[in-house]
């Protein structure tokens, strides 16, 4: 449309300045007193005014308009809602899956956890309700998962189960070869985070951000598995599901962006893994790499 006006002003002018008509002239008109352009939802029409009052209107030029219909797509939630800048002020969202290794804070000096042979594996946000108050910071609701395993294999004592579906510890049997023990509780959680962008371009060129929150678990299965070899060269398991967890605890975890999707992670929770008198008291805490958060 801008064209053809641009076009018919030009033509115009021409007619105006030379004295002469080109081969080409739609029309030649020497009296004129106005330029009246009319537009409306199919067309545009160029028309020249003879008098001042523009009773006397010559059509020059009309053209049809287009109906073009122009479709965007978008890789978002359908549940957002927008707001007046655009962007989403509610999404649905997934992401977060990550592995660690979790170390056994507090524990006695005797039981011998590792934390390099102890592995954690979440996913922090296997579905998620985000909410963005303005440009450069997200709160999030979420549901995940997170599974720990803390493994004993260098030292004299192993992890027994008690009575009152409890977990001890004790010495391997006399002559035997030790395998190790290994701890492990499967937790659904539920996180709350805060993540705080900011206009400083990190590794990857994208702009940095970090993220505080606490996550409210559901510790729901944990399990015990001992292995030794008997003097005699026959293979021992003990294995229950019975280790007397703690059913609720809170994580408190950081974040801070690496970059190319990579999140690195702290977590700690200030609640002992087992619940009781008599039983090895040990804190987690881990440490790791988030994905796609």
């Amino acid at each position: 449309m801008k064209t053809s006006i641009i076009s018919s002003l030009l033509l115009f002018a021409a007619v105006n300045v030379s004295g002469q008509t080109p081969a080409d002239t739609i029309a030649d008109i020497t009296d004129s007193s106005r330029l009246v352009i009319l537009e409306n939802a199919s067309t545009v029409s160029v028309n020249i005014a003879n008098d001042a009052q523009g009773d006397s209107l010559t059509e020059i030029l009309t053209r049809d308009i287009d109906n073009t219909v122009i479709k965007q797509r978008y890789w978002n939630s359908p549940f957002k809602i927008l707001k007046d800048n655009g962007k989403s002020k509610f999404d649905l969202c997934i992401g977060g899956p990550g592995i660690g290794w979790v170390n056994a804070s507090g524990q006695p000096d005797y039981l011998g956890i590792e934390m390099g042979k102890s592995l954690e594996i979440s996913w922090i946000n296997m579905l998620s309700v985000k909410y963005t108050p303005w440009q450069w910071g997200t709160l999030s609701f979420g549901i995940g998962l997170d599974w720990r395993n803390y493994r004993i294999s260098t030292s004299d004592h192993r992890m027994i189960s008690t009575e009152g579906n409890g977990i001890g510890t004790d010495s391997y049997p006399e002559g035997s070869t030790p395998q190790g023990s290994r701890l492990k509780v499967f937790s659904l959680g539920f996180p709350v985070m805060w993540t705080q962008g900011m206009p400083l371009r990190w590794l990857d060129g994208s702009y940095f951000n970090f993220t505080v929150g606490a996550i409210l678990n559901y510790n729901a299965h944990g399990s015990l598995q001992t292995k030794w070899t008997e003097a005699d060269g026959r293979e021992a398991v003990m294995k229950t599901n019975h280790i007397g967890q703690r059913l609720f605890s809170v994580d408190f975890i950081g974040m801070v962006k690496i970059g190319w999707g990579l999140q690195a992670y702290v977590r700690y929770s200030p609640q002992t893994v087992l619940r009781g008198k008599n039983r090895p008291q040990f804190k987690p805490l881990s440490t790791g790499l988030v994905f796609l958060f």
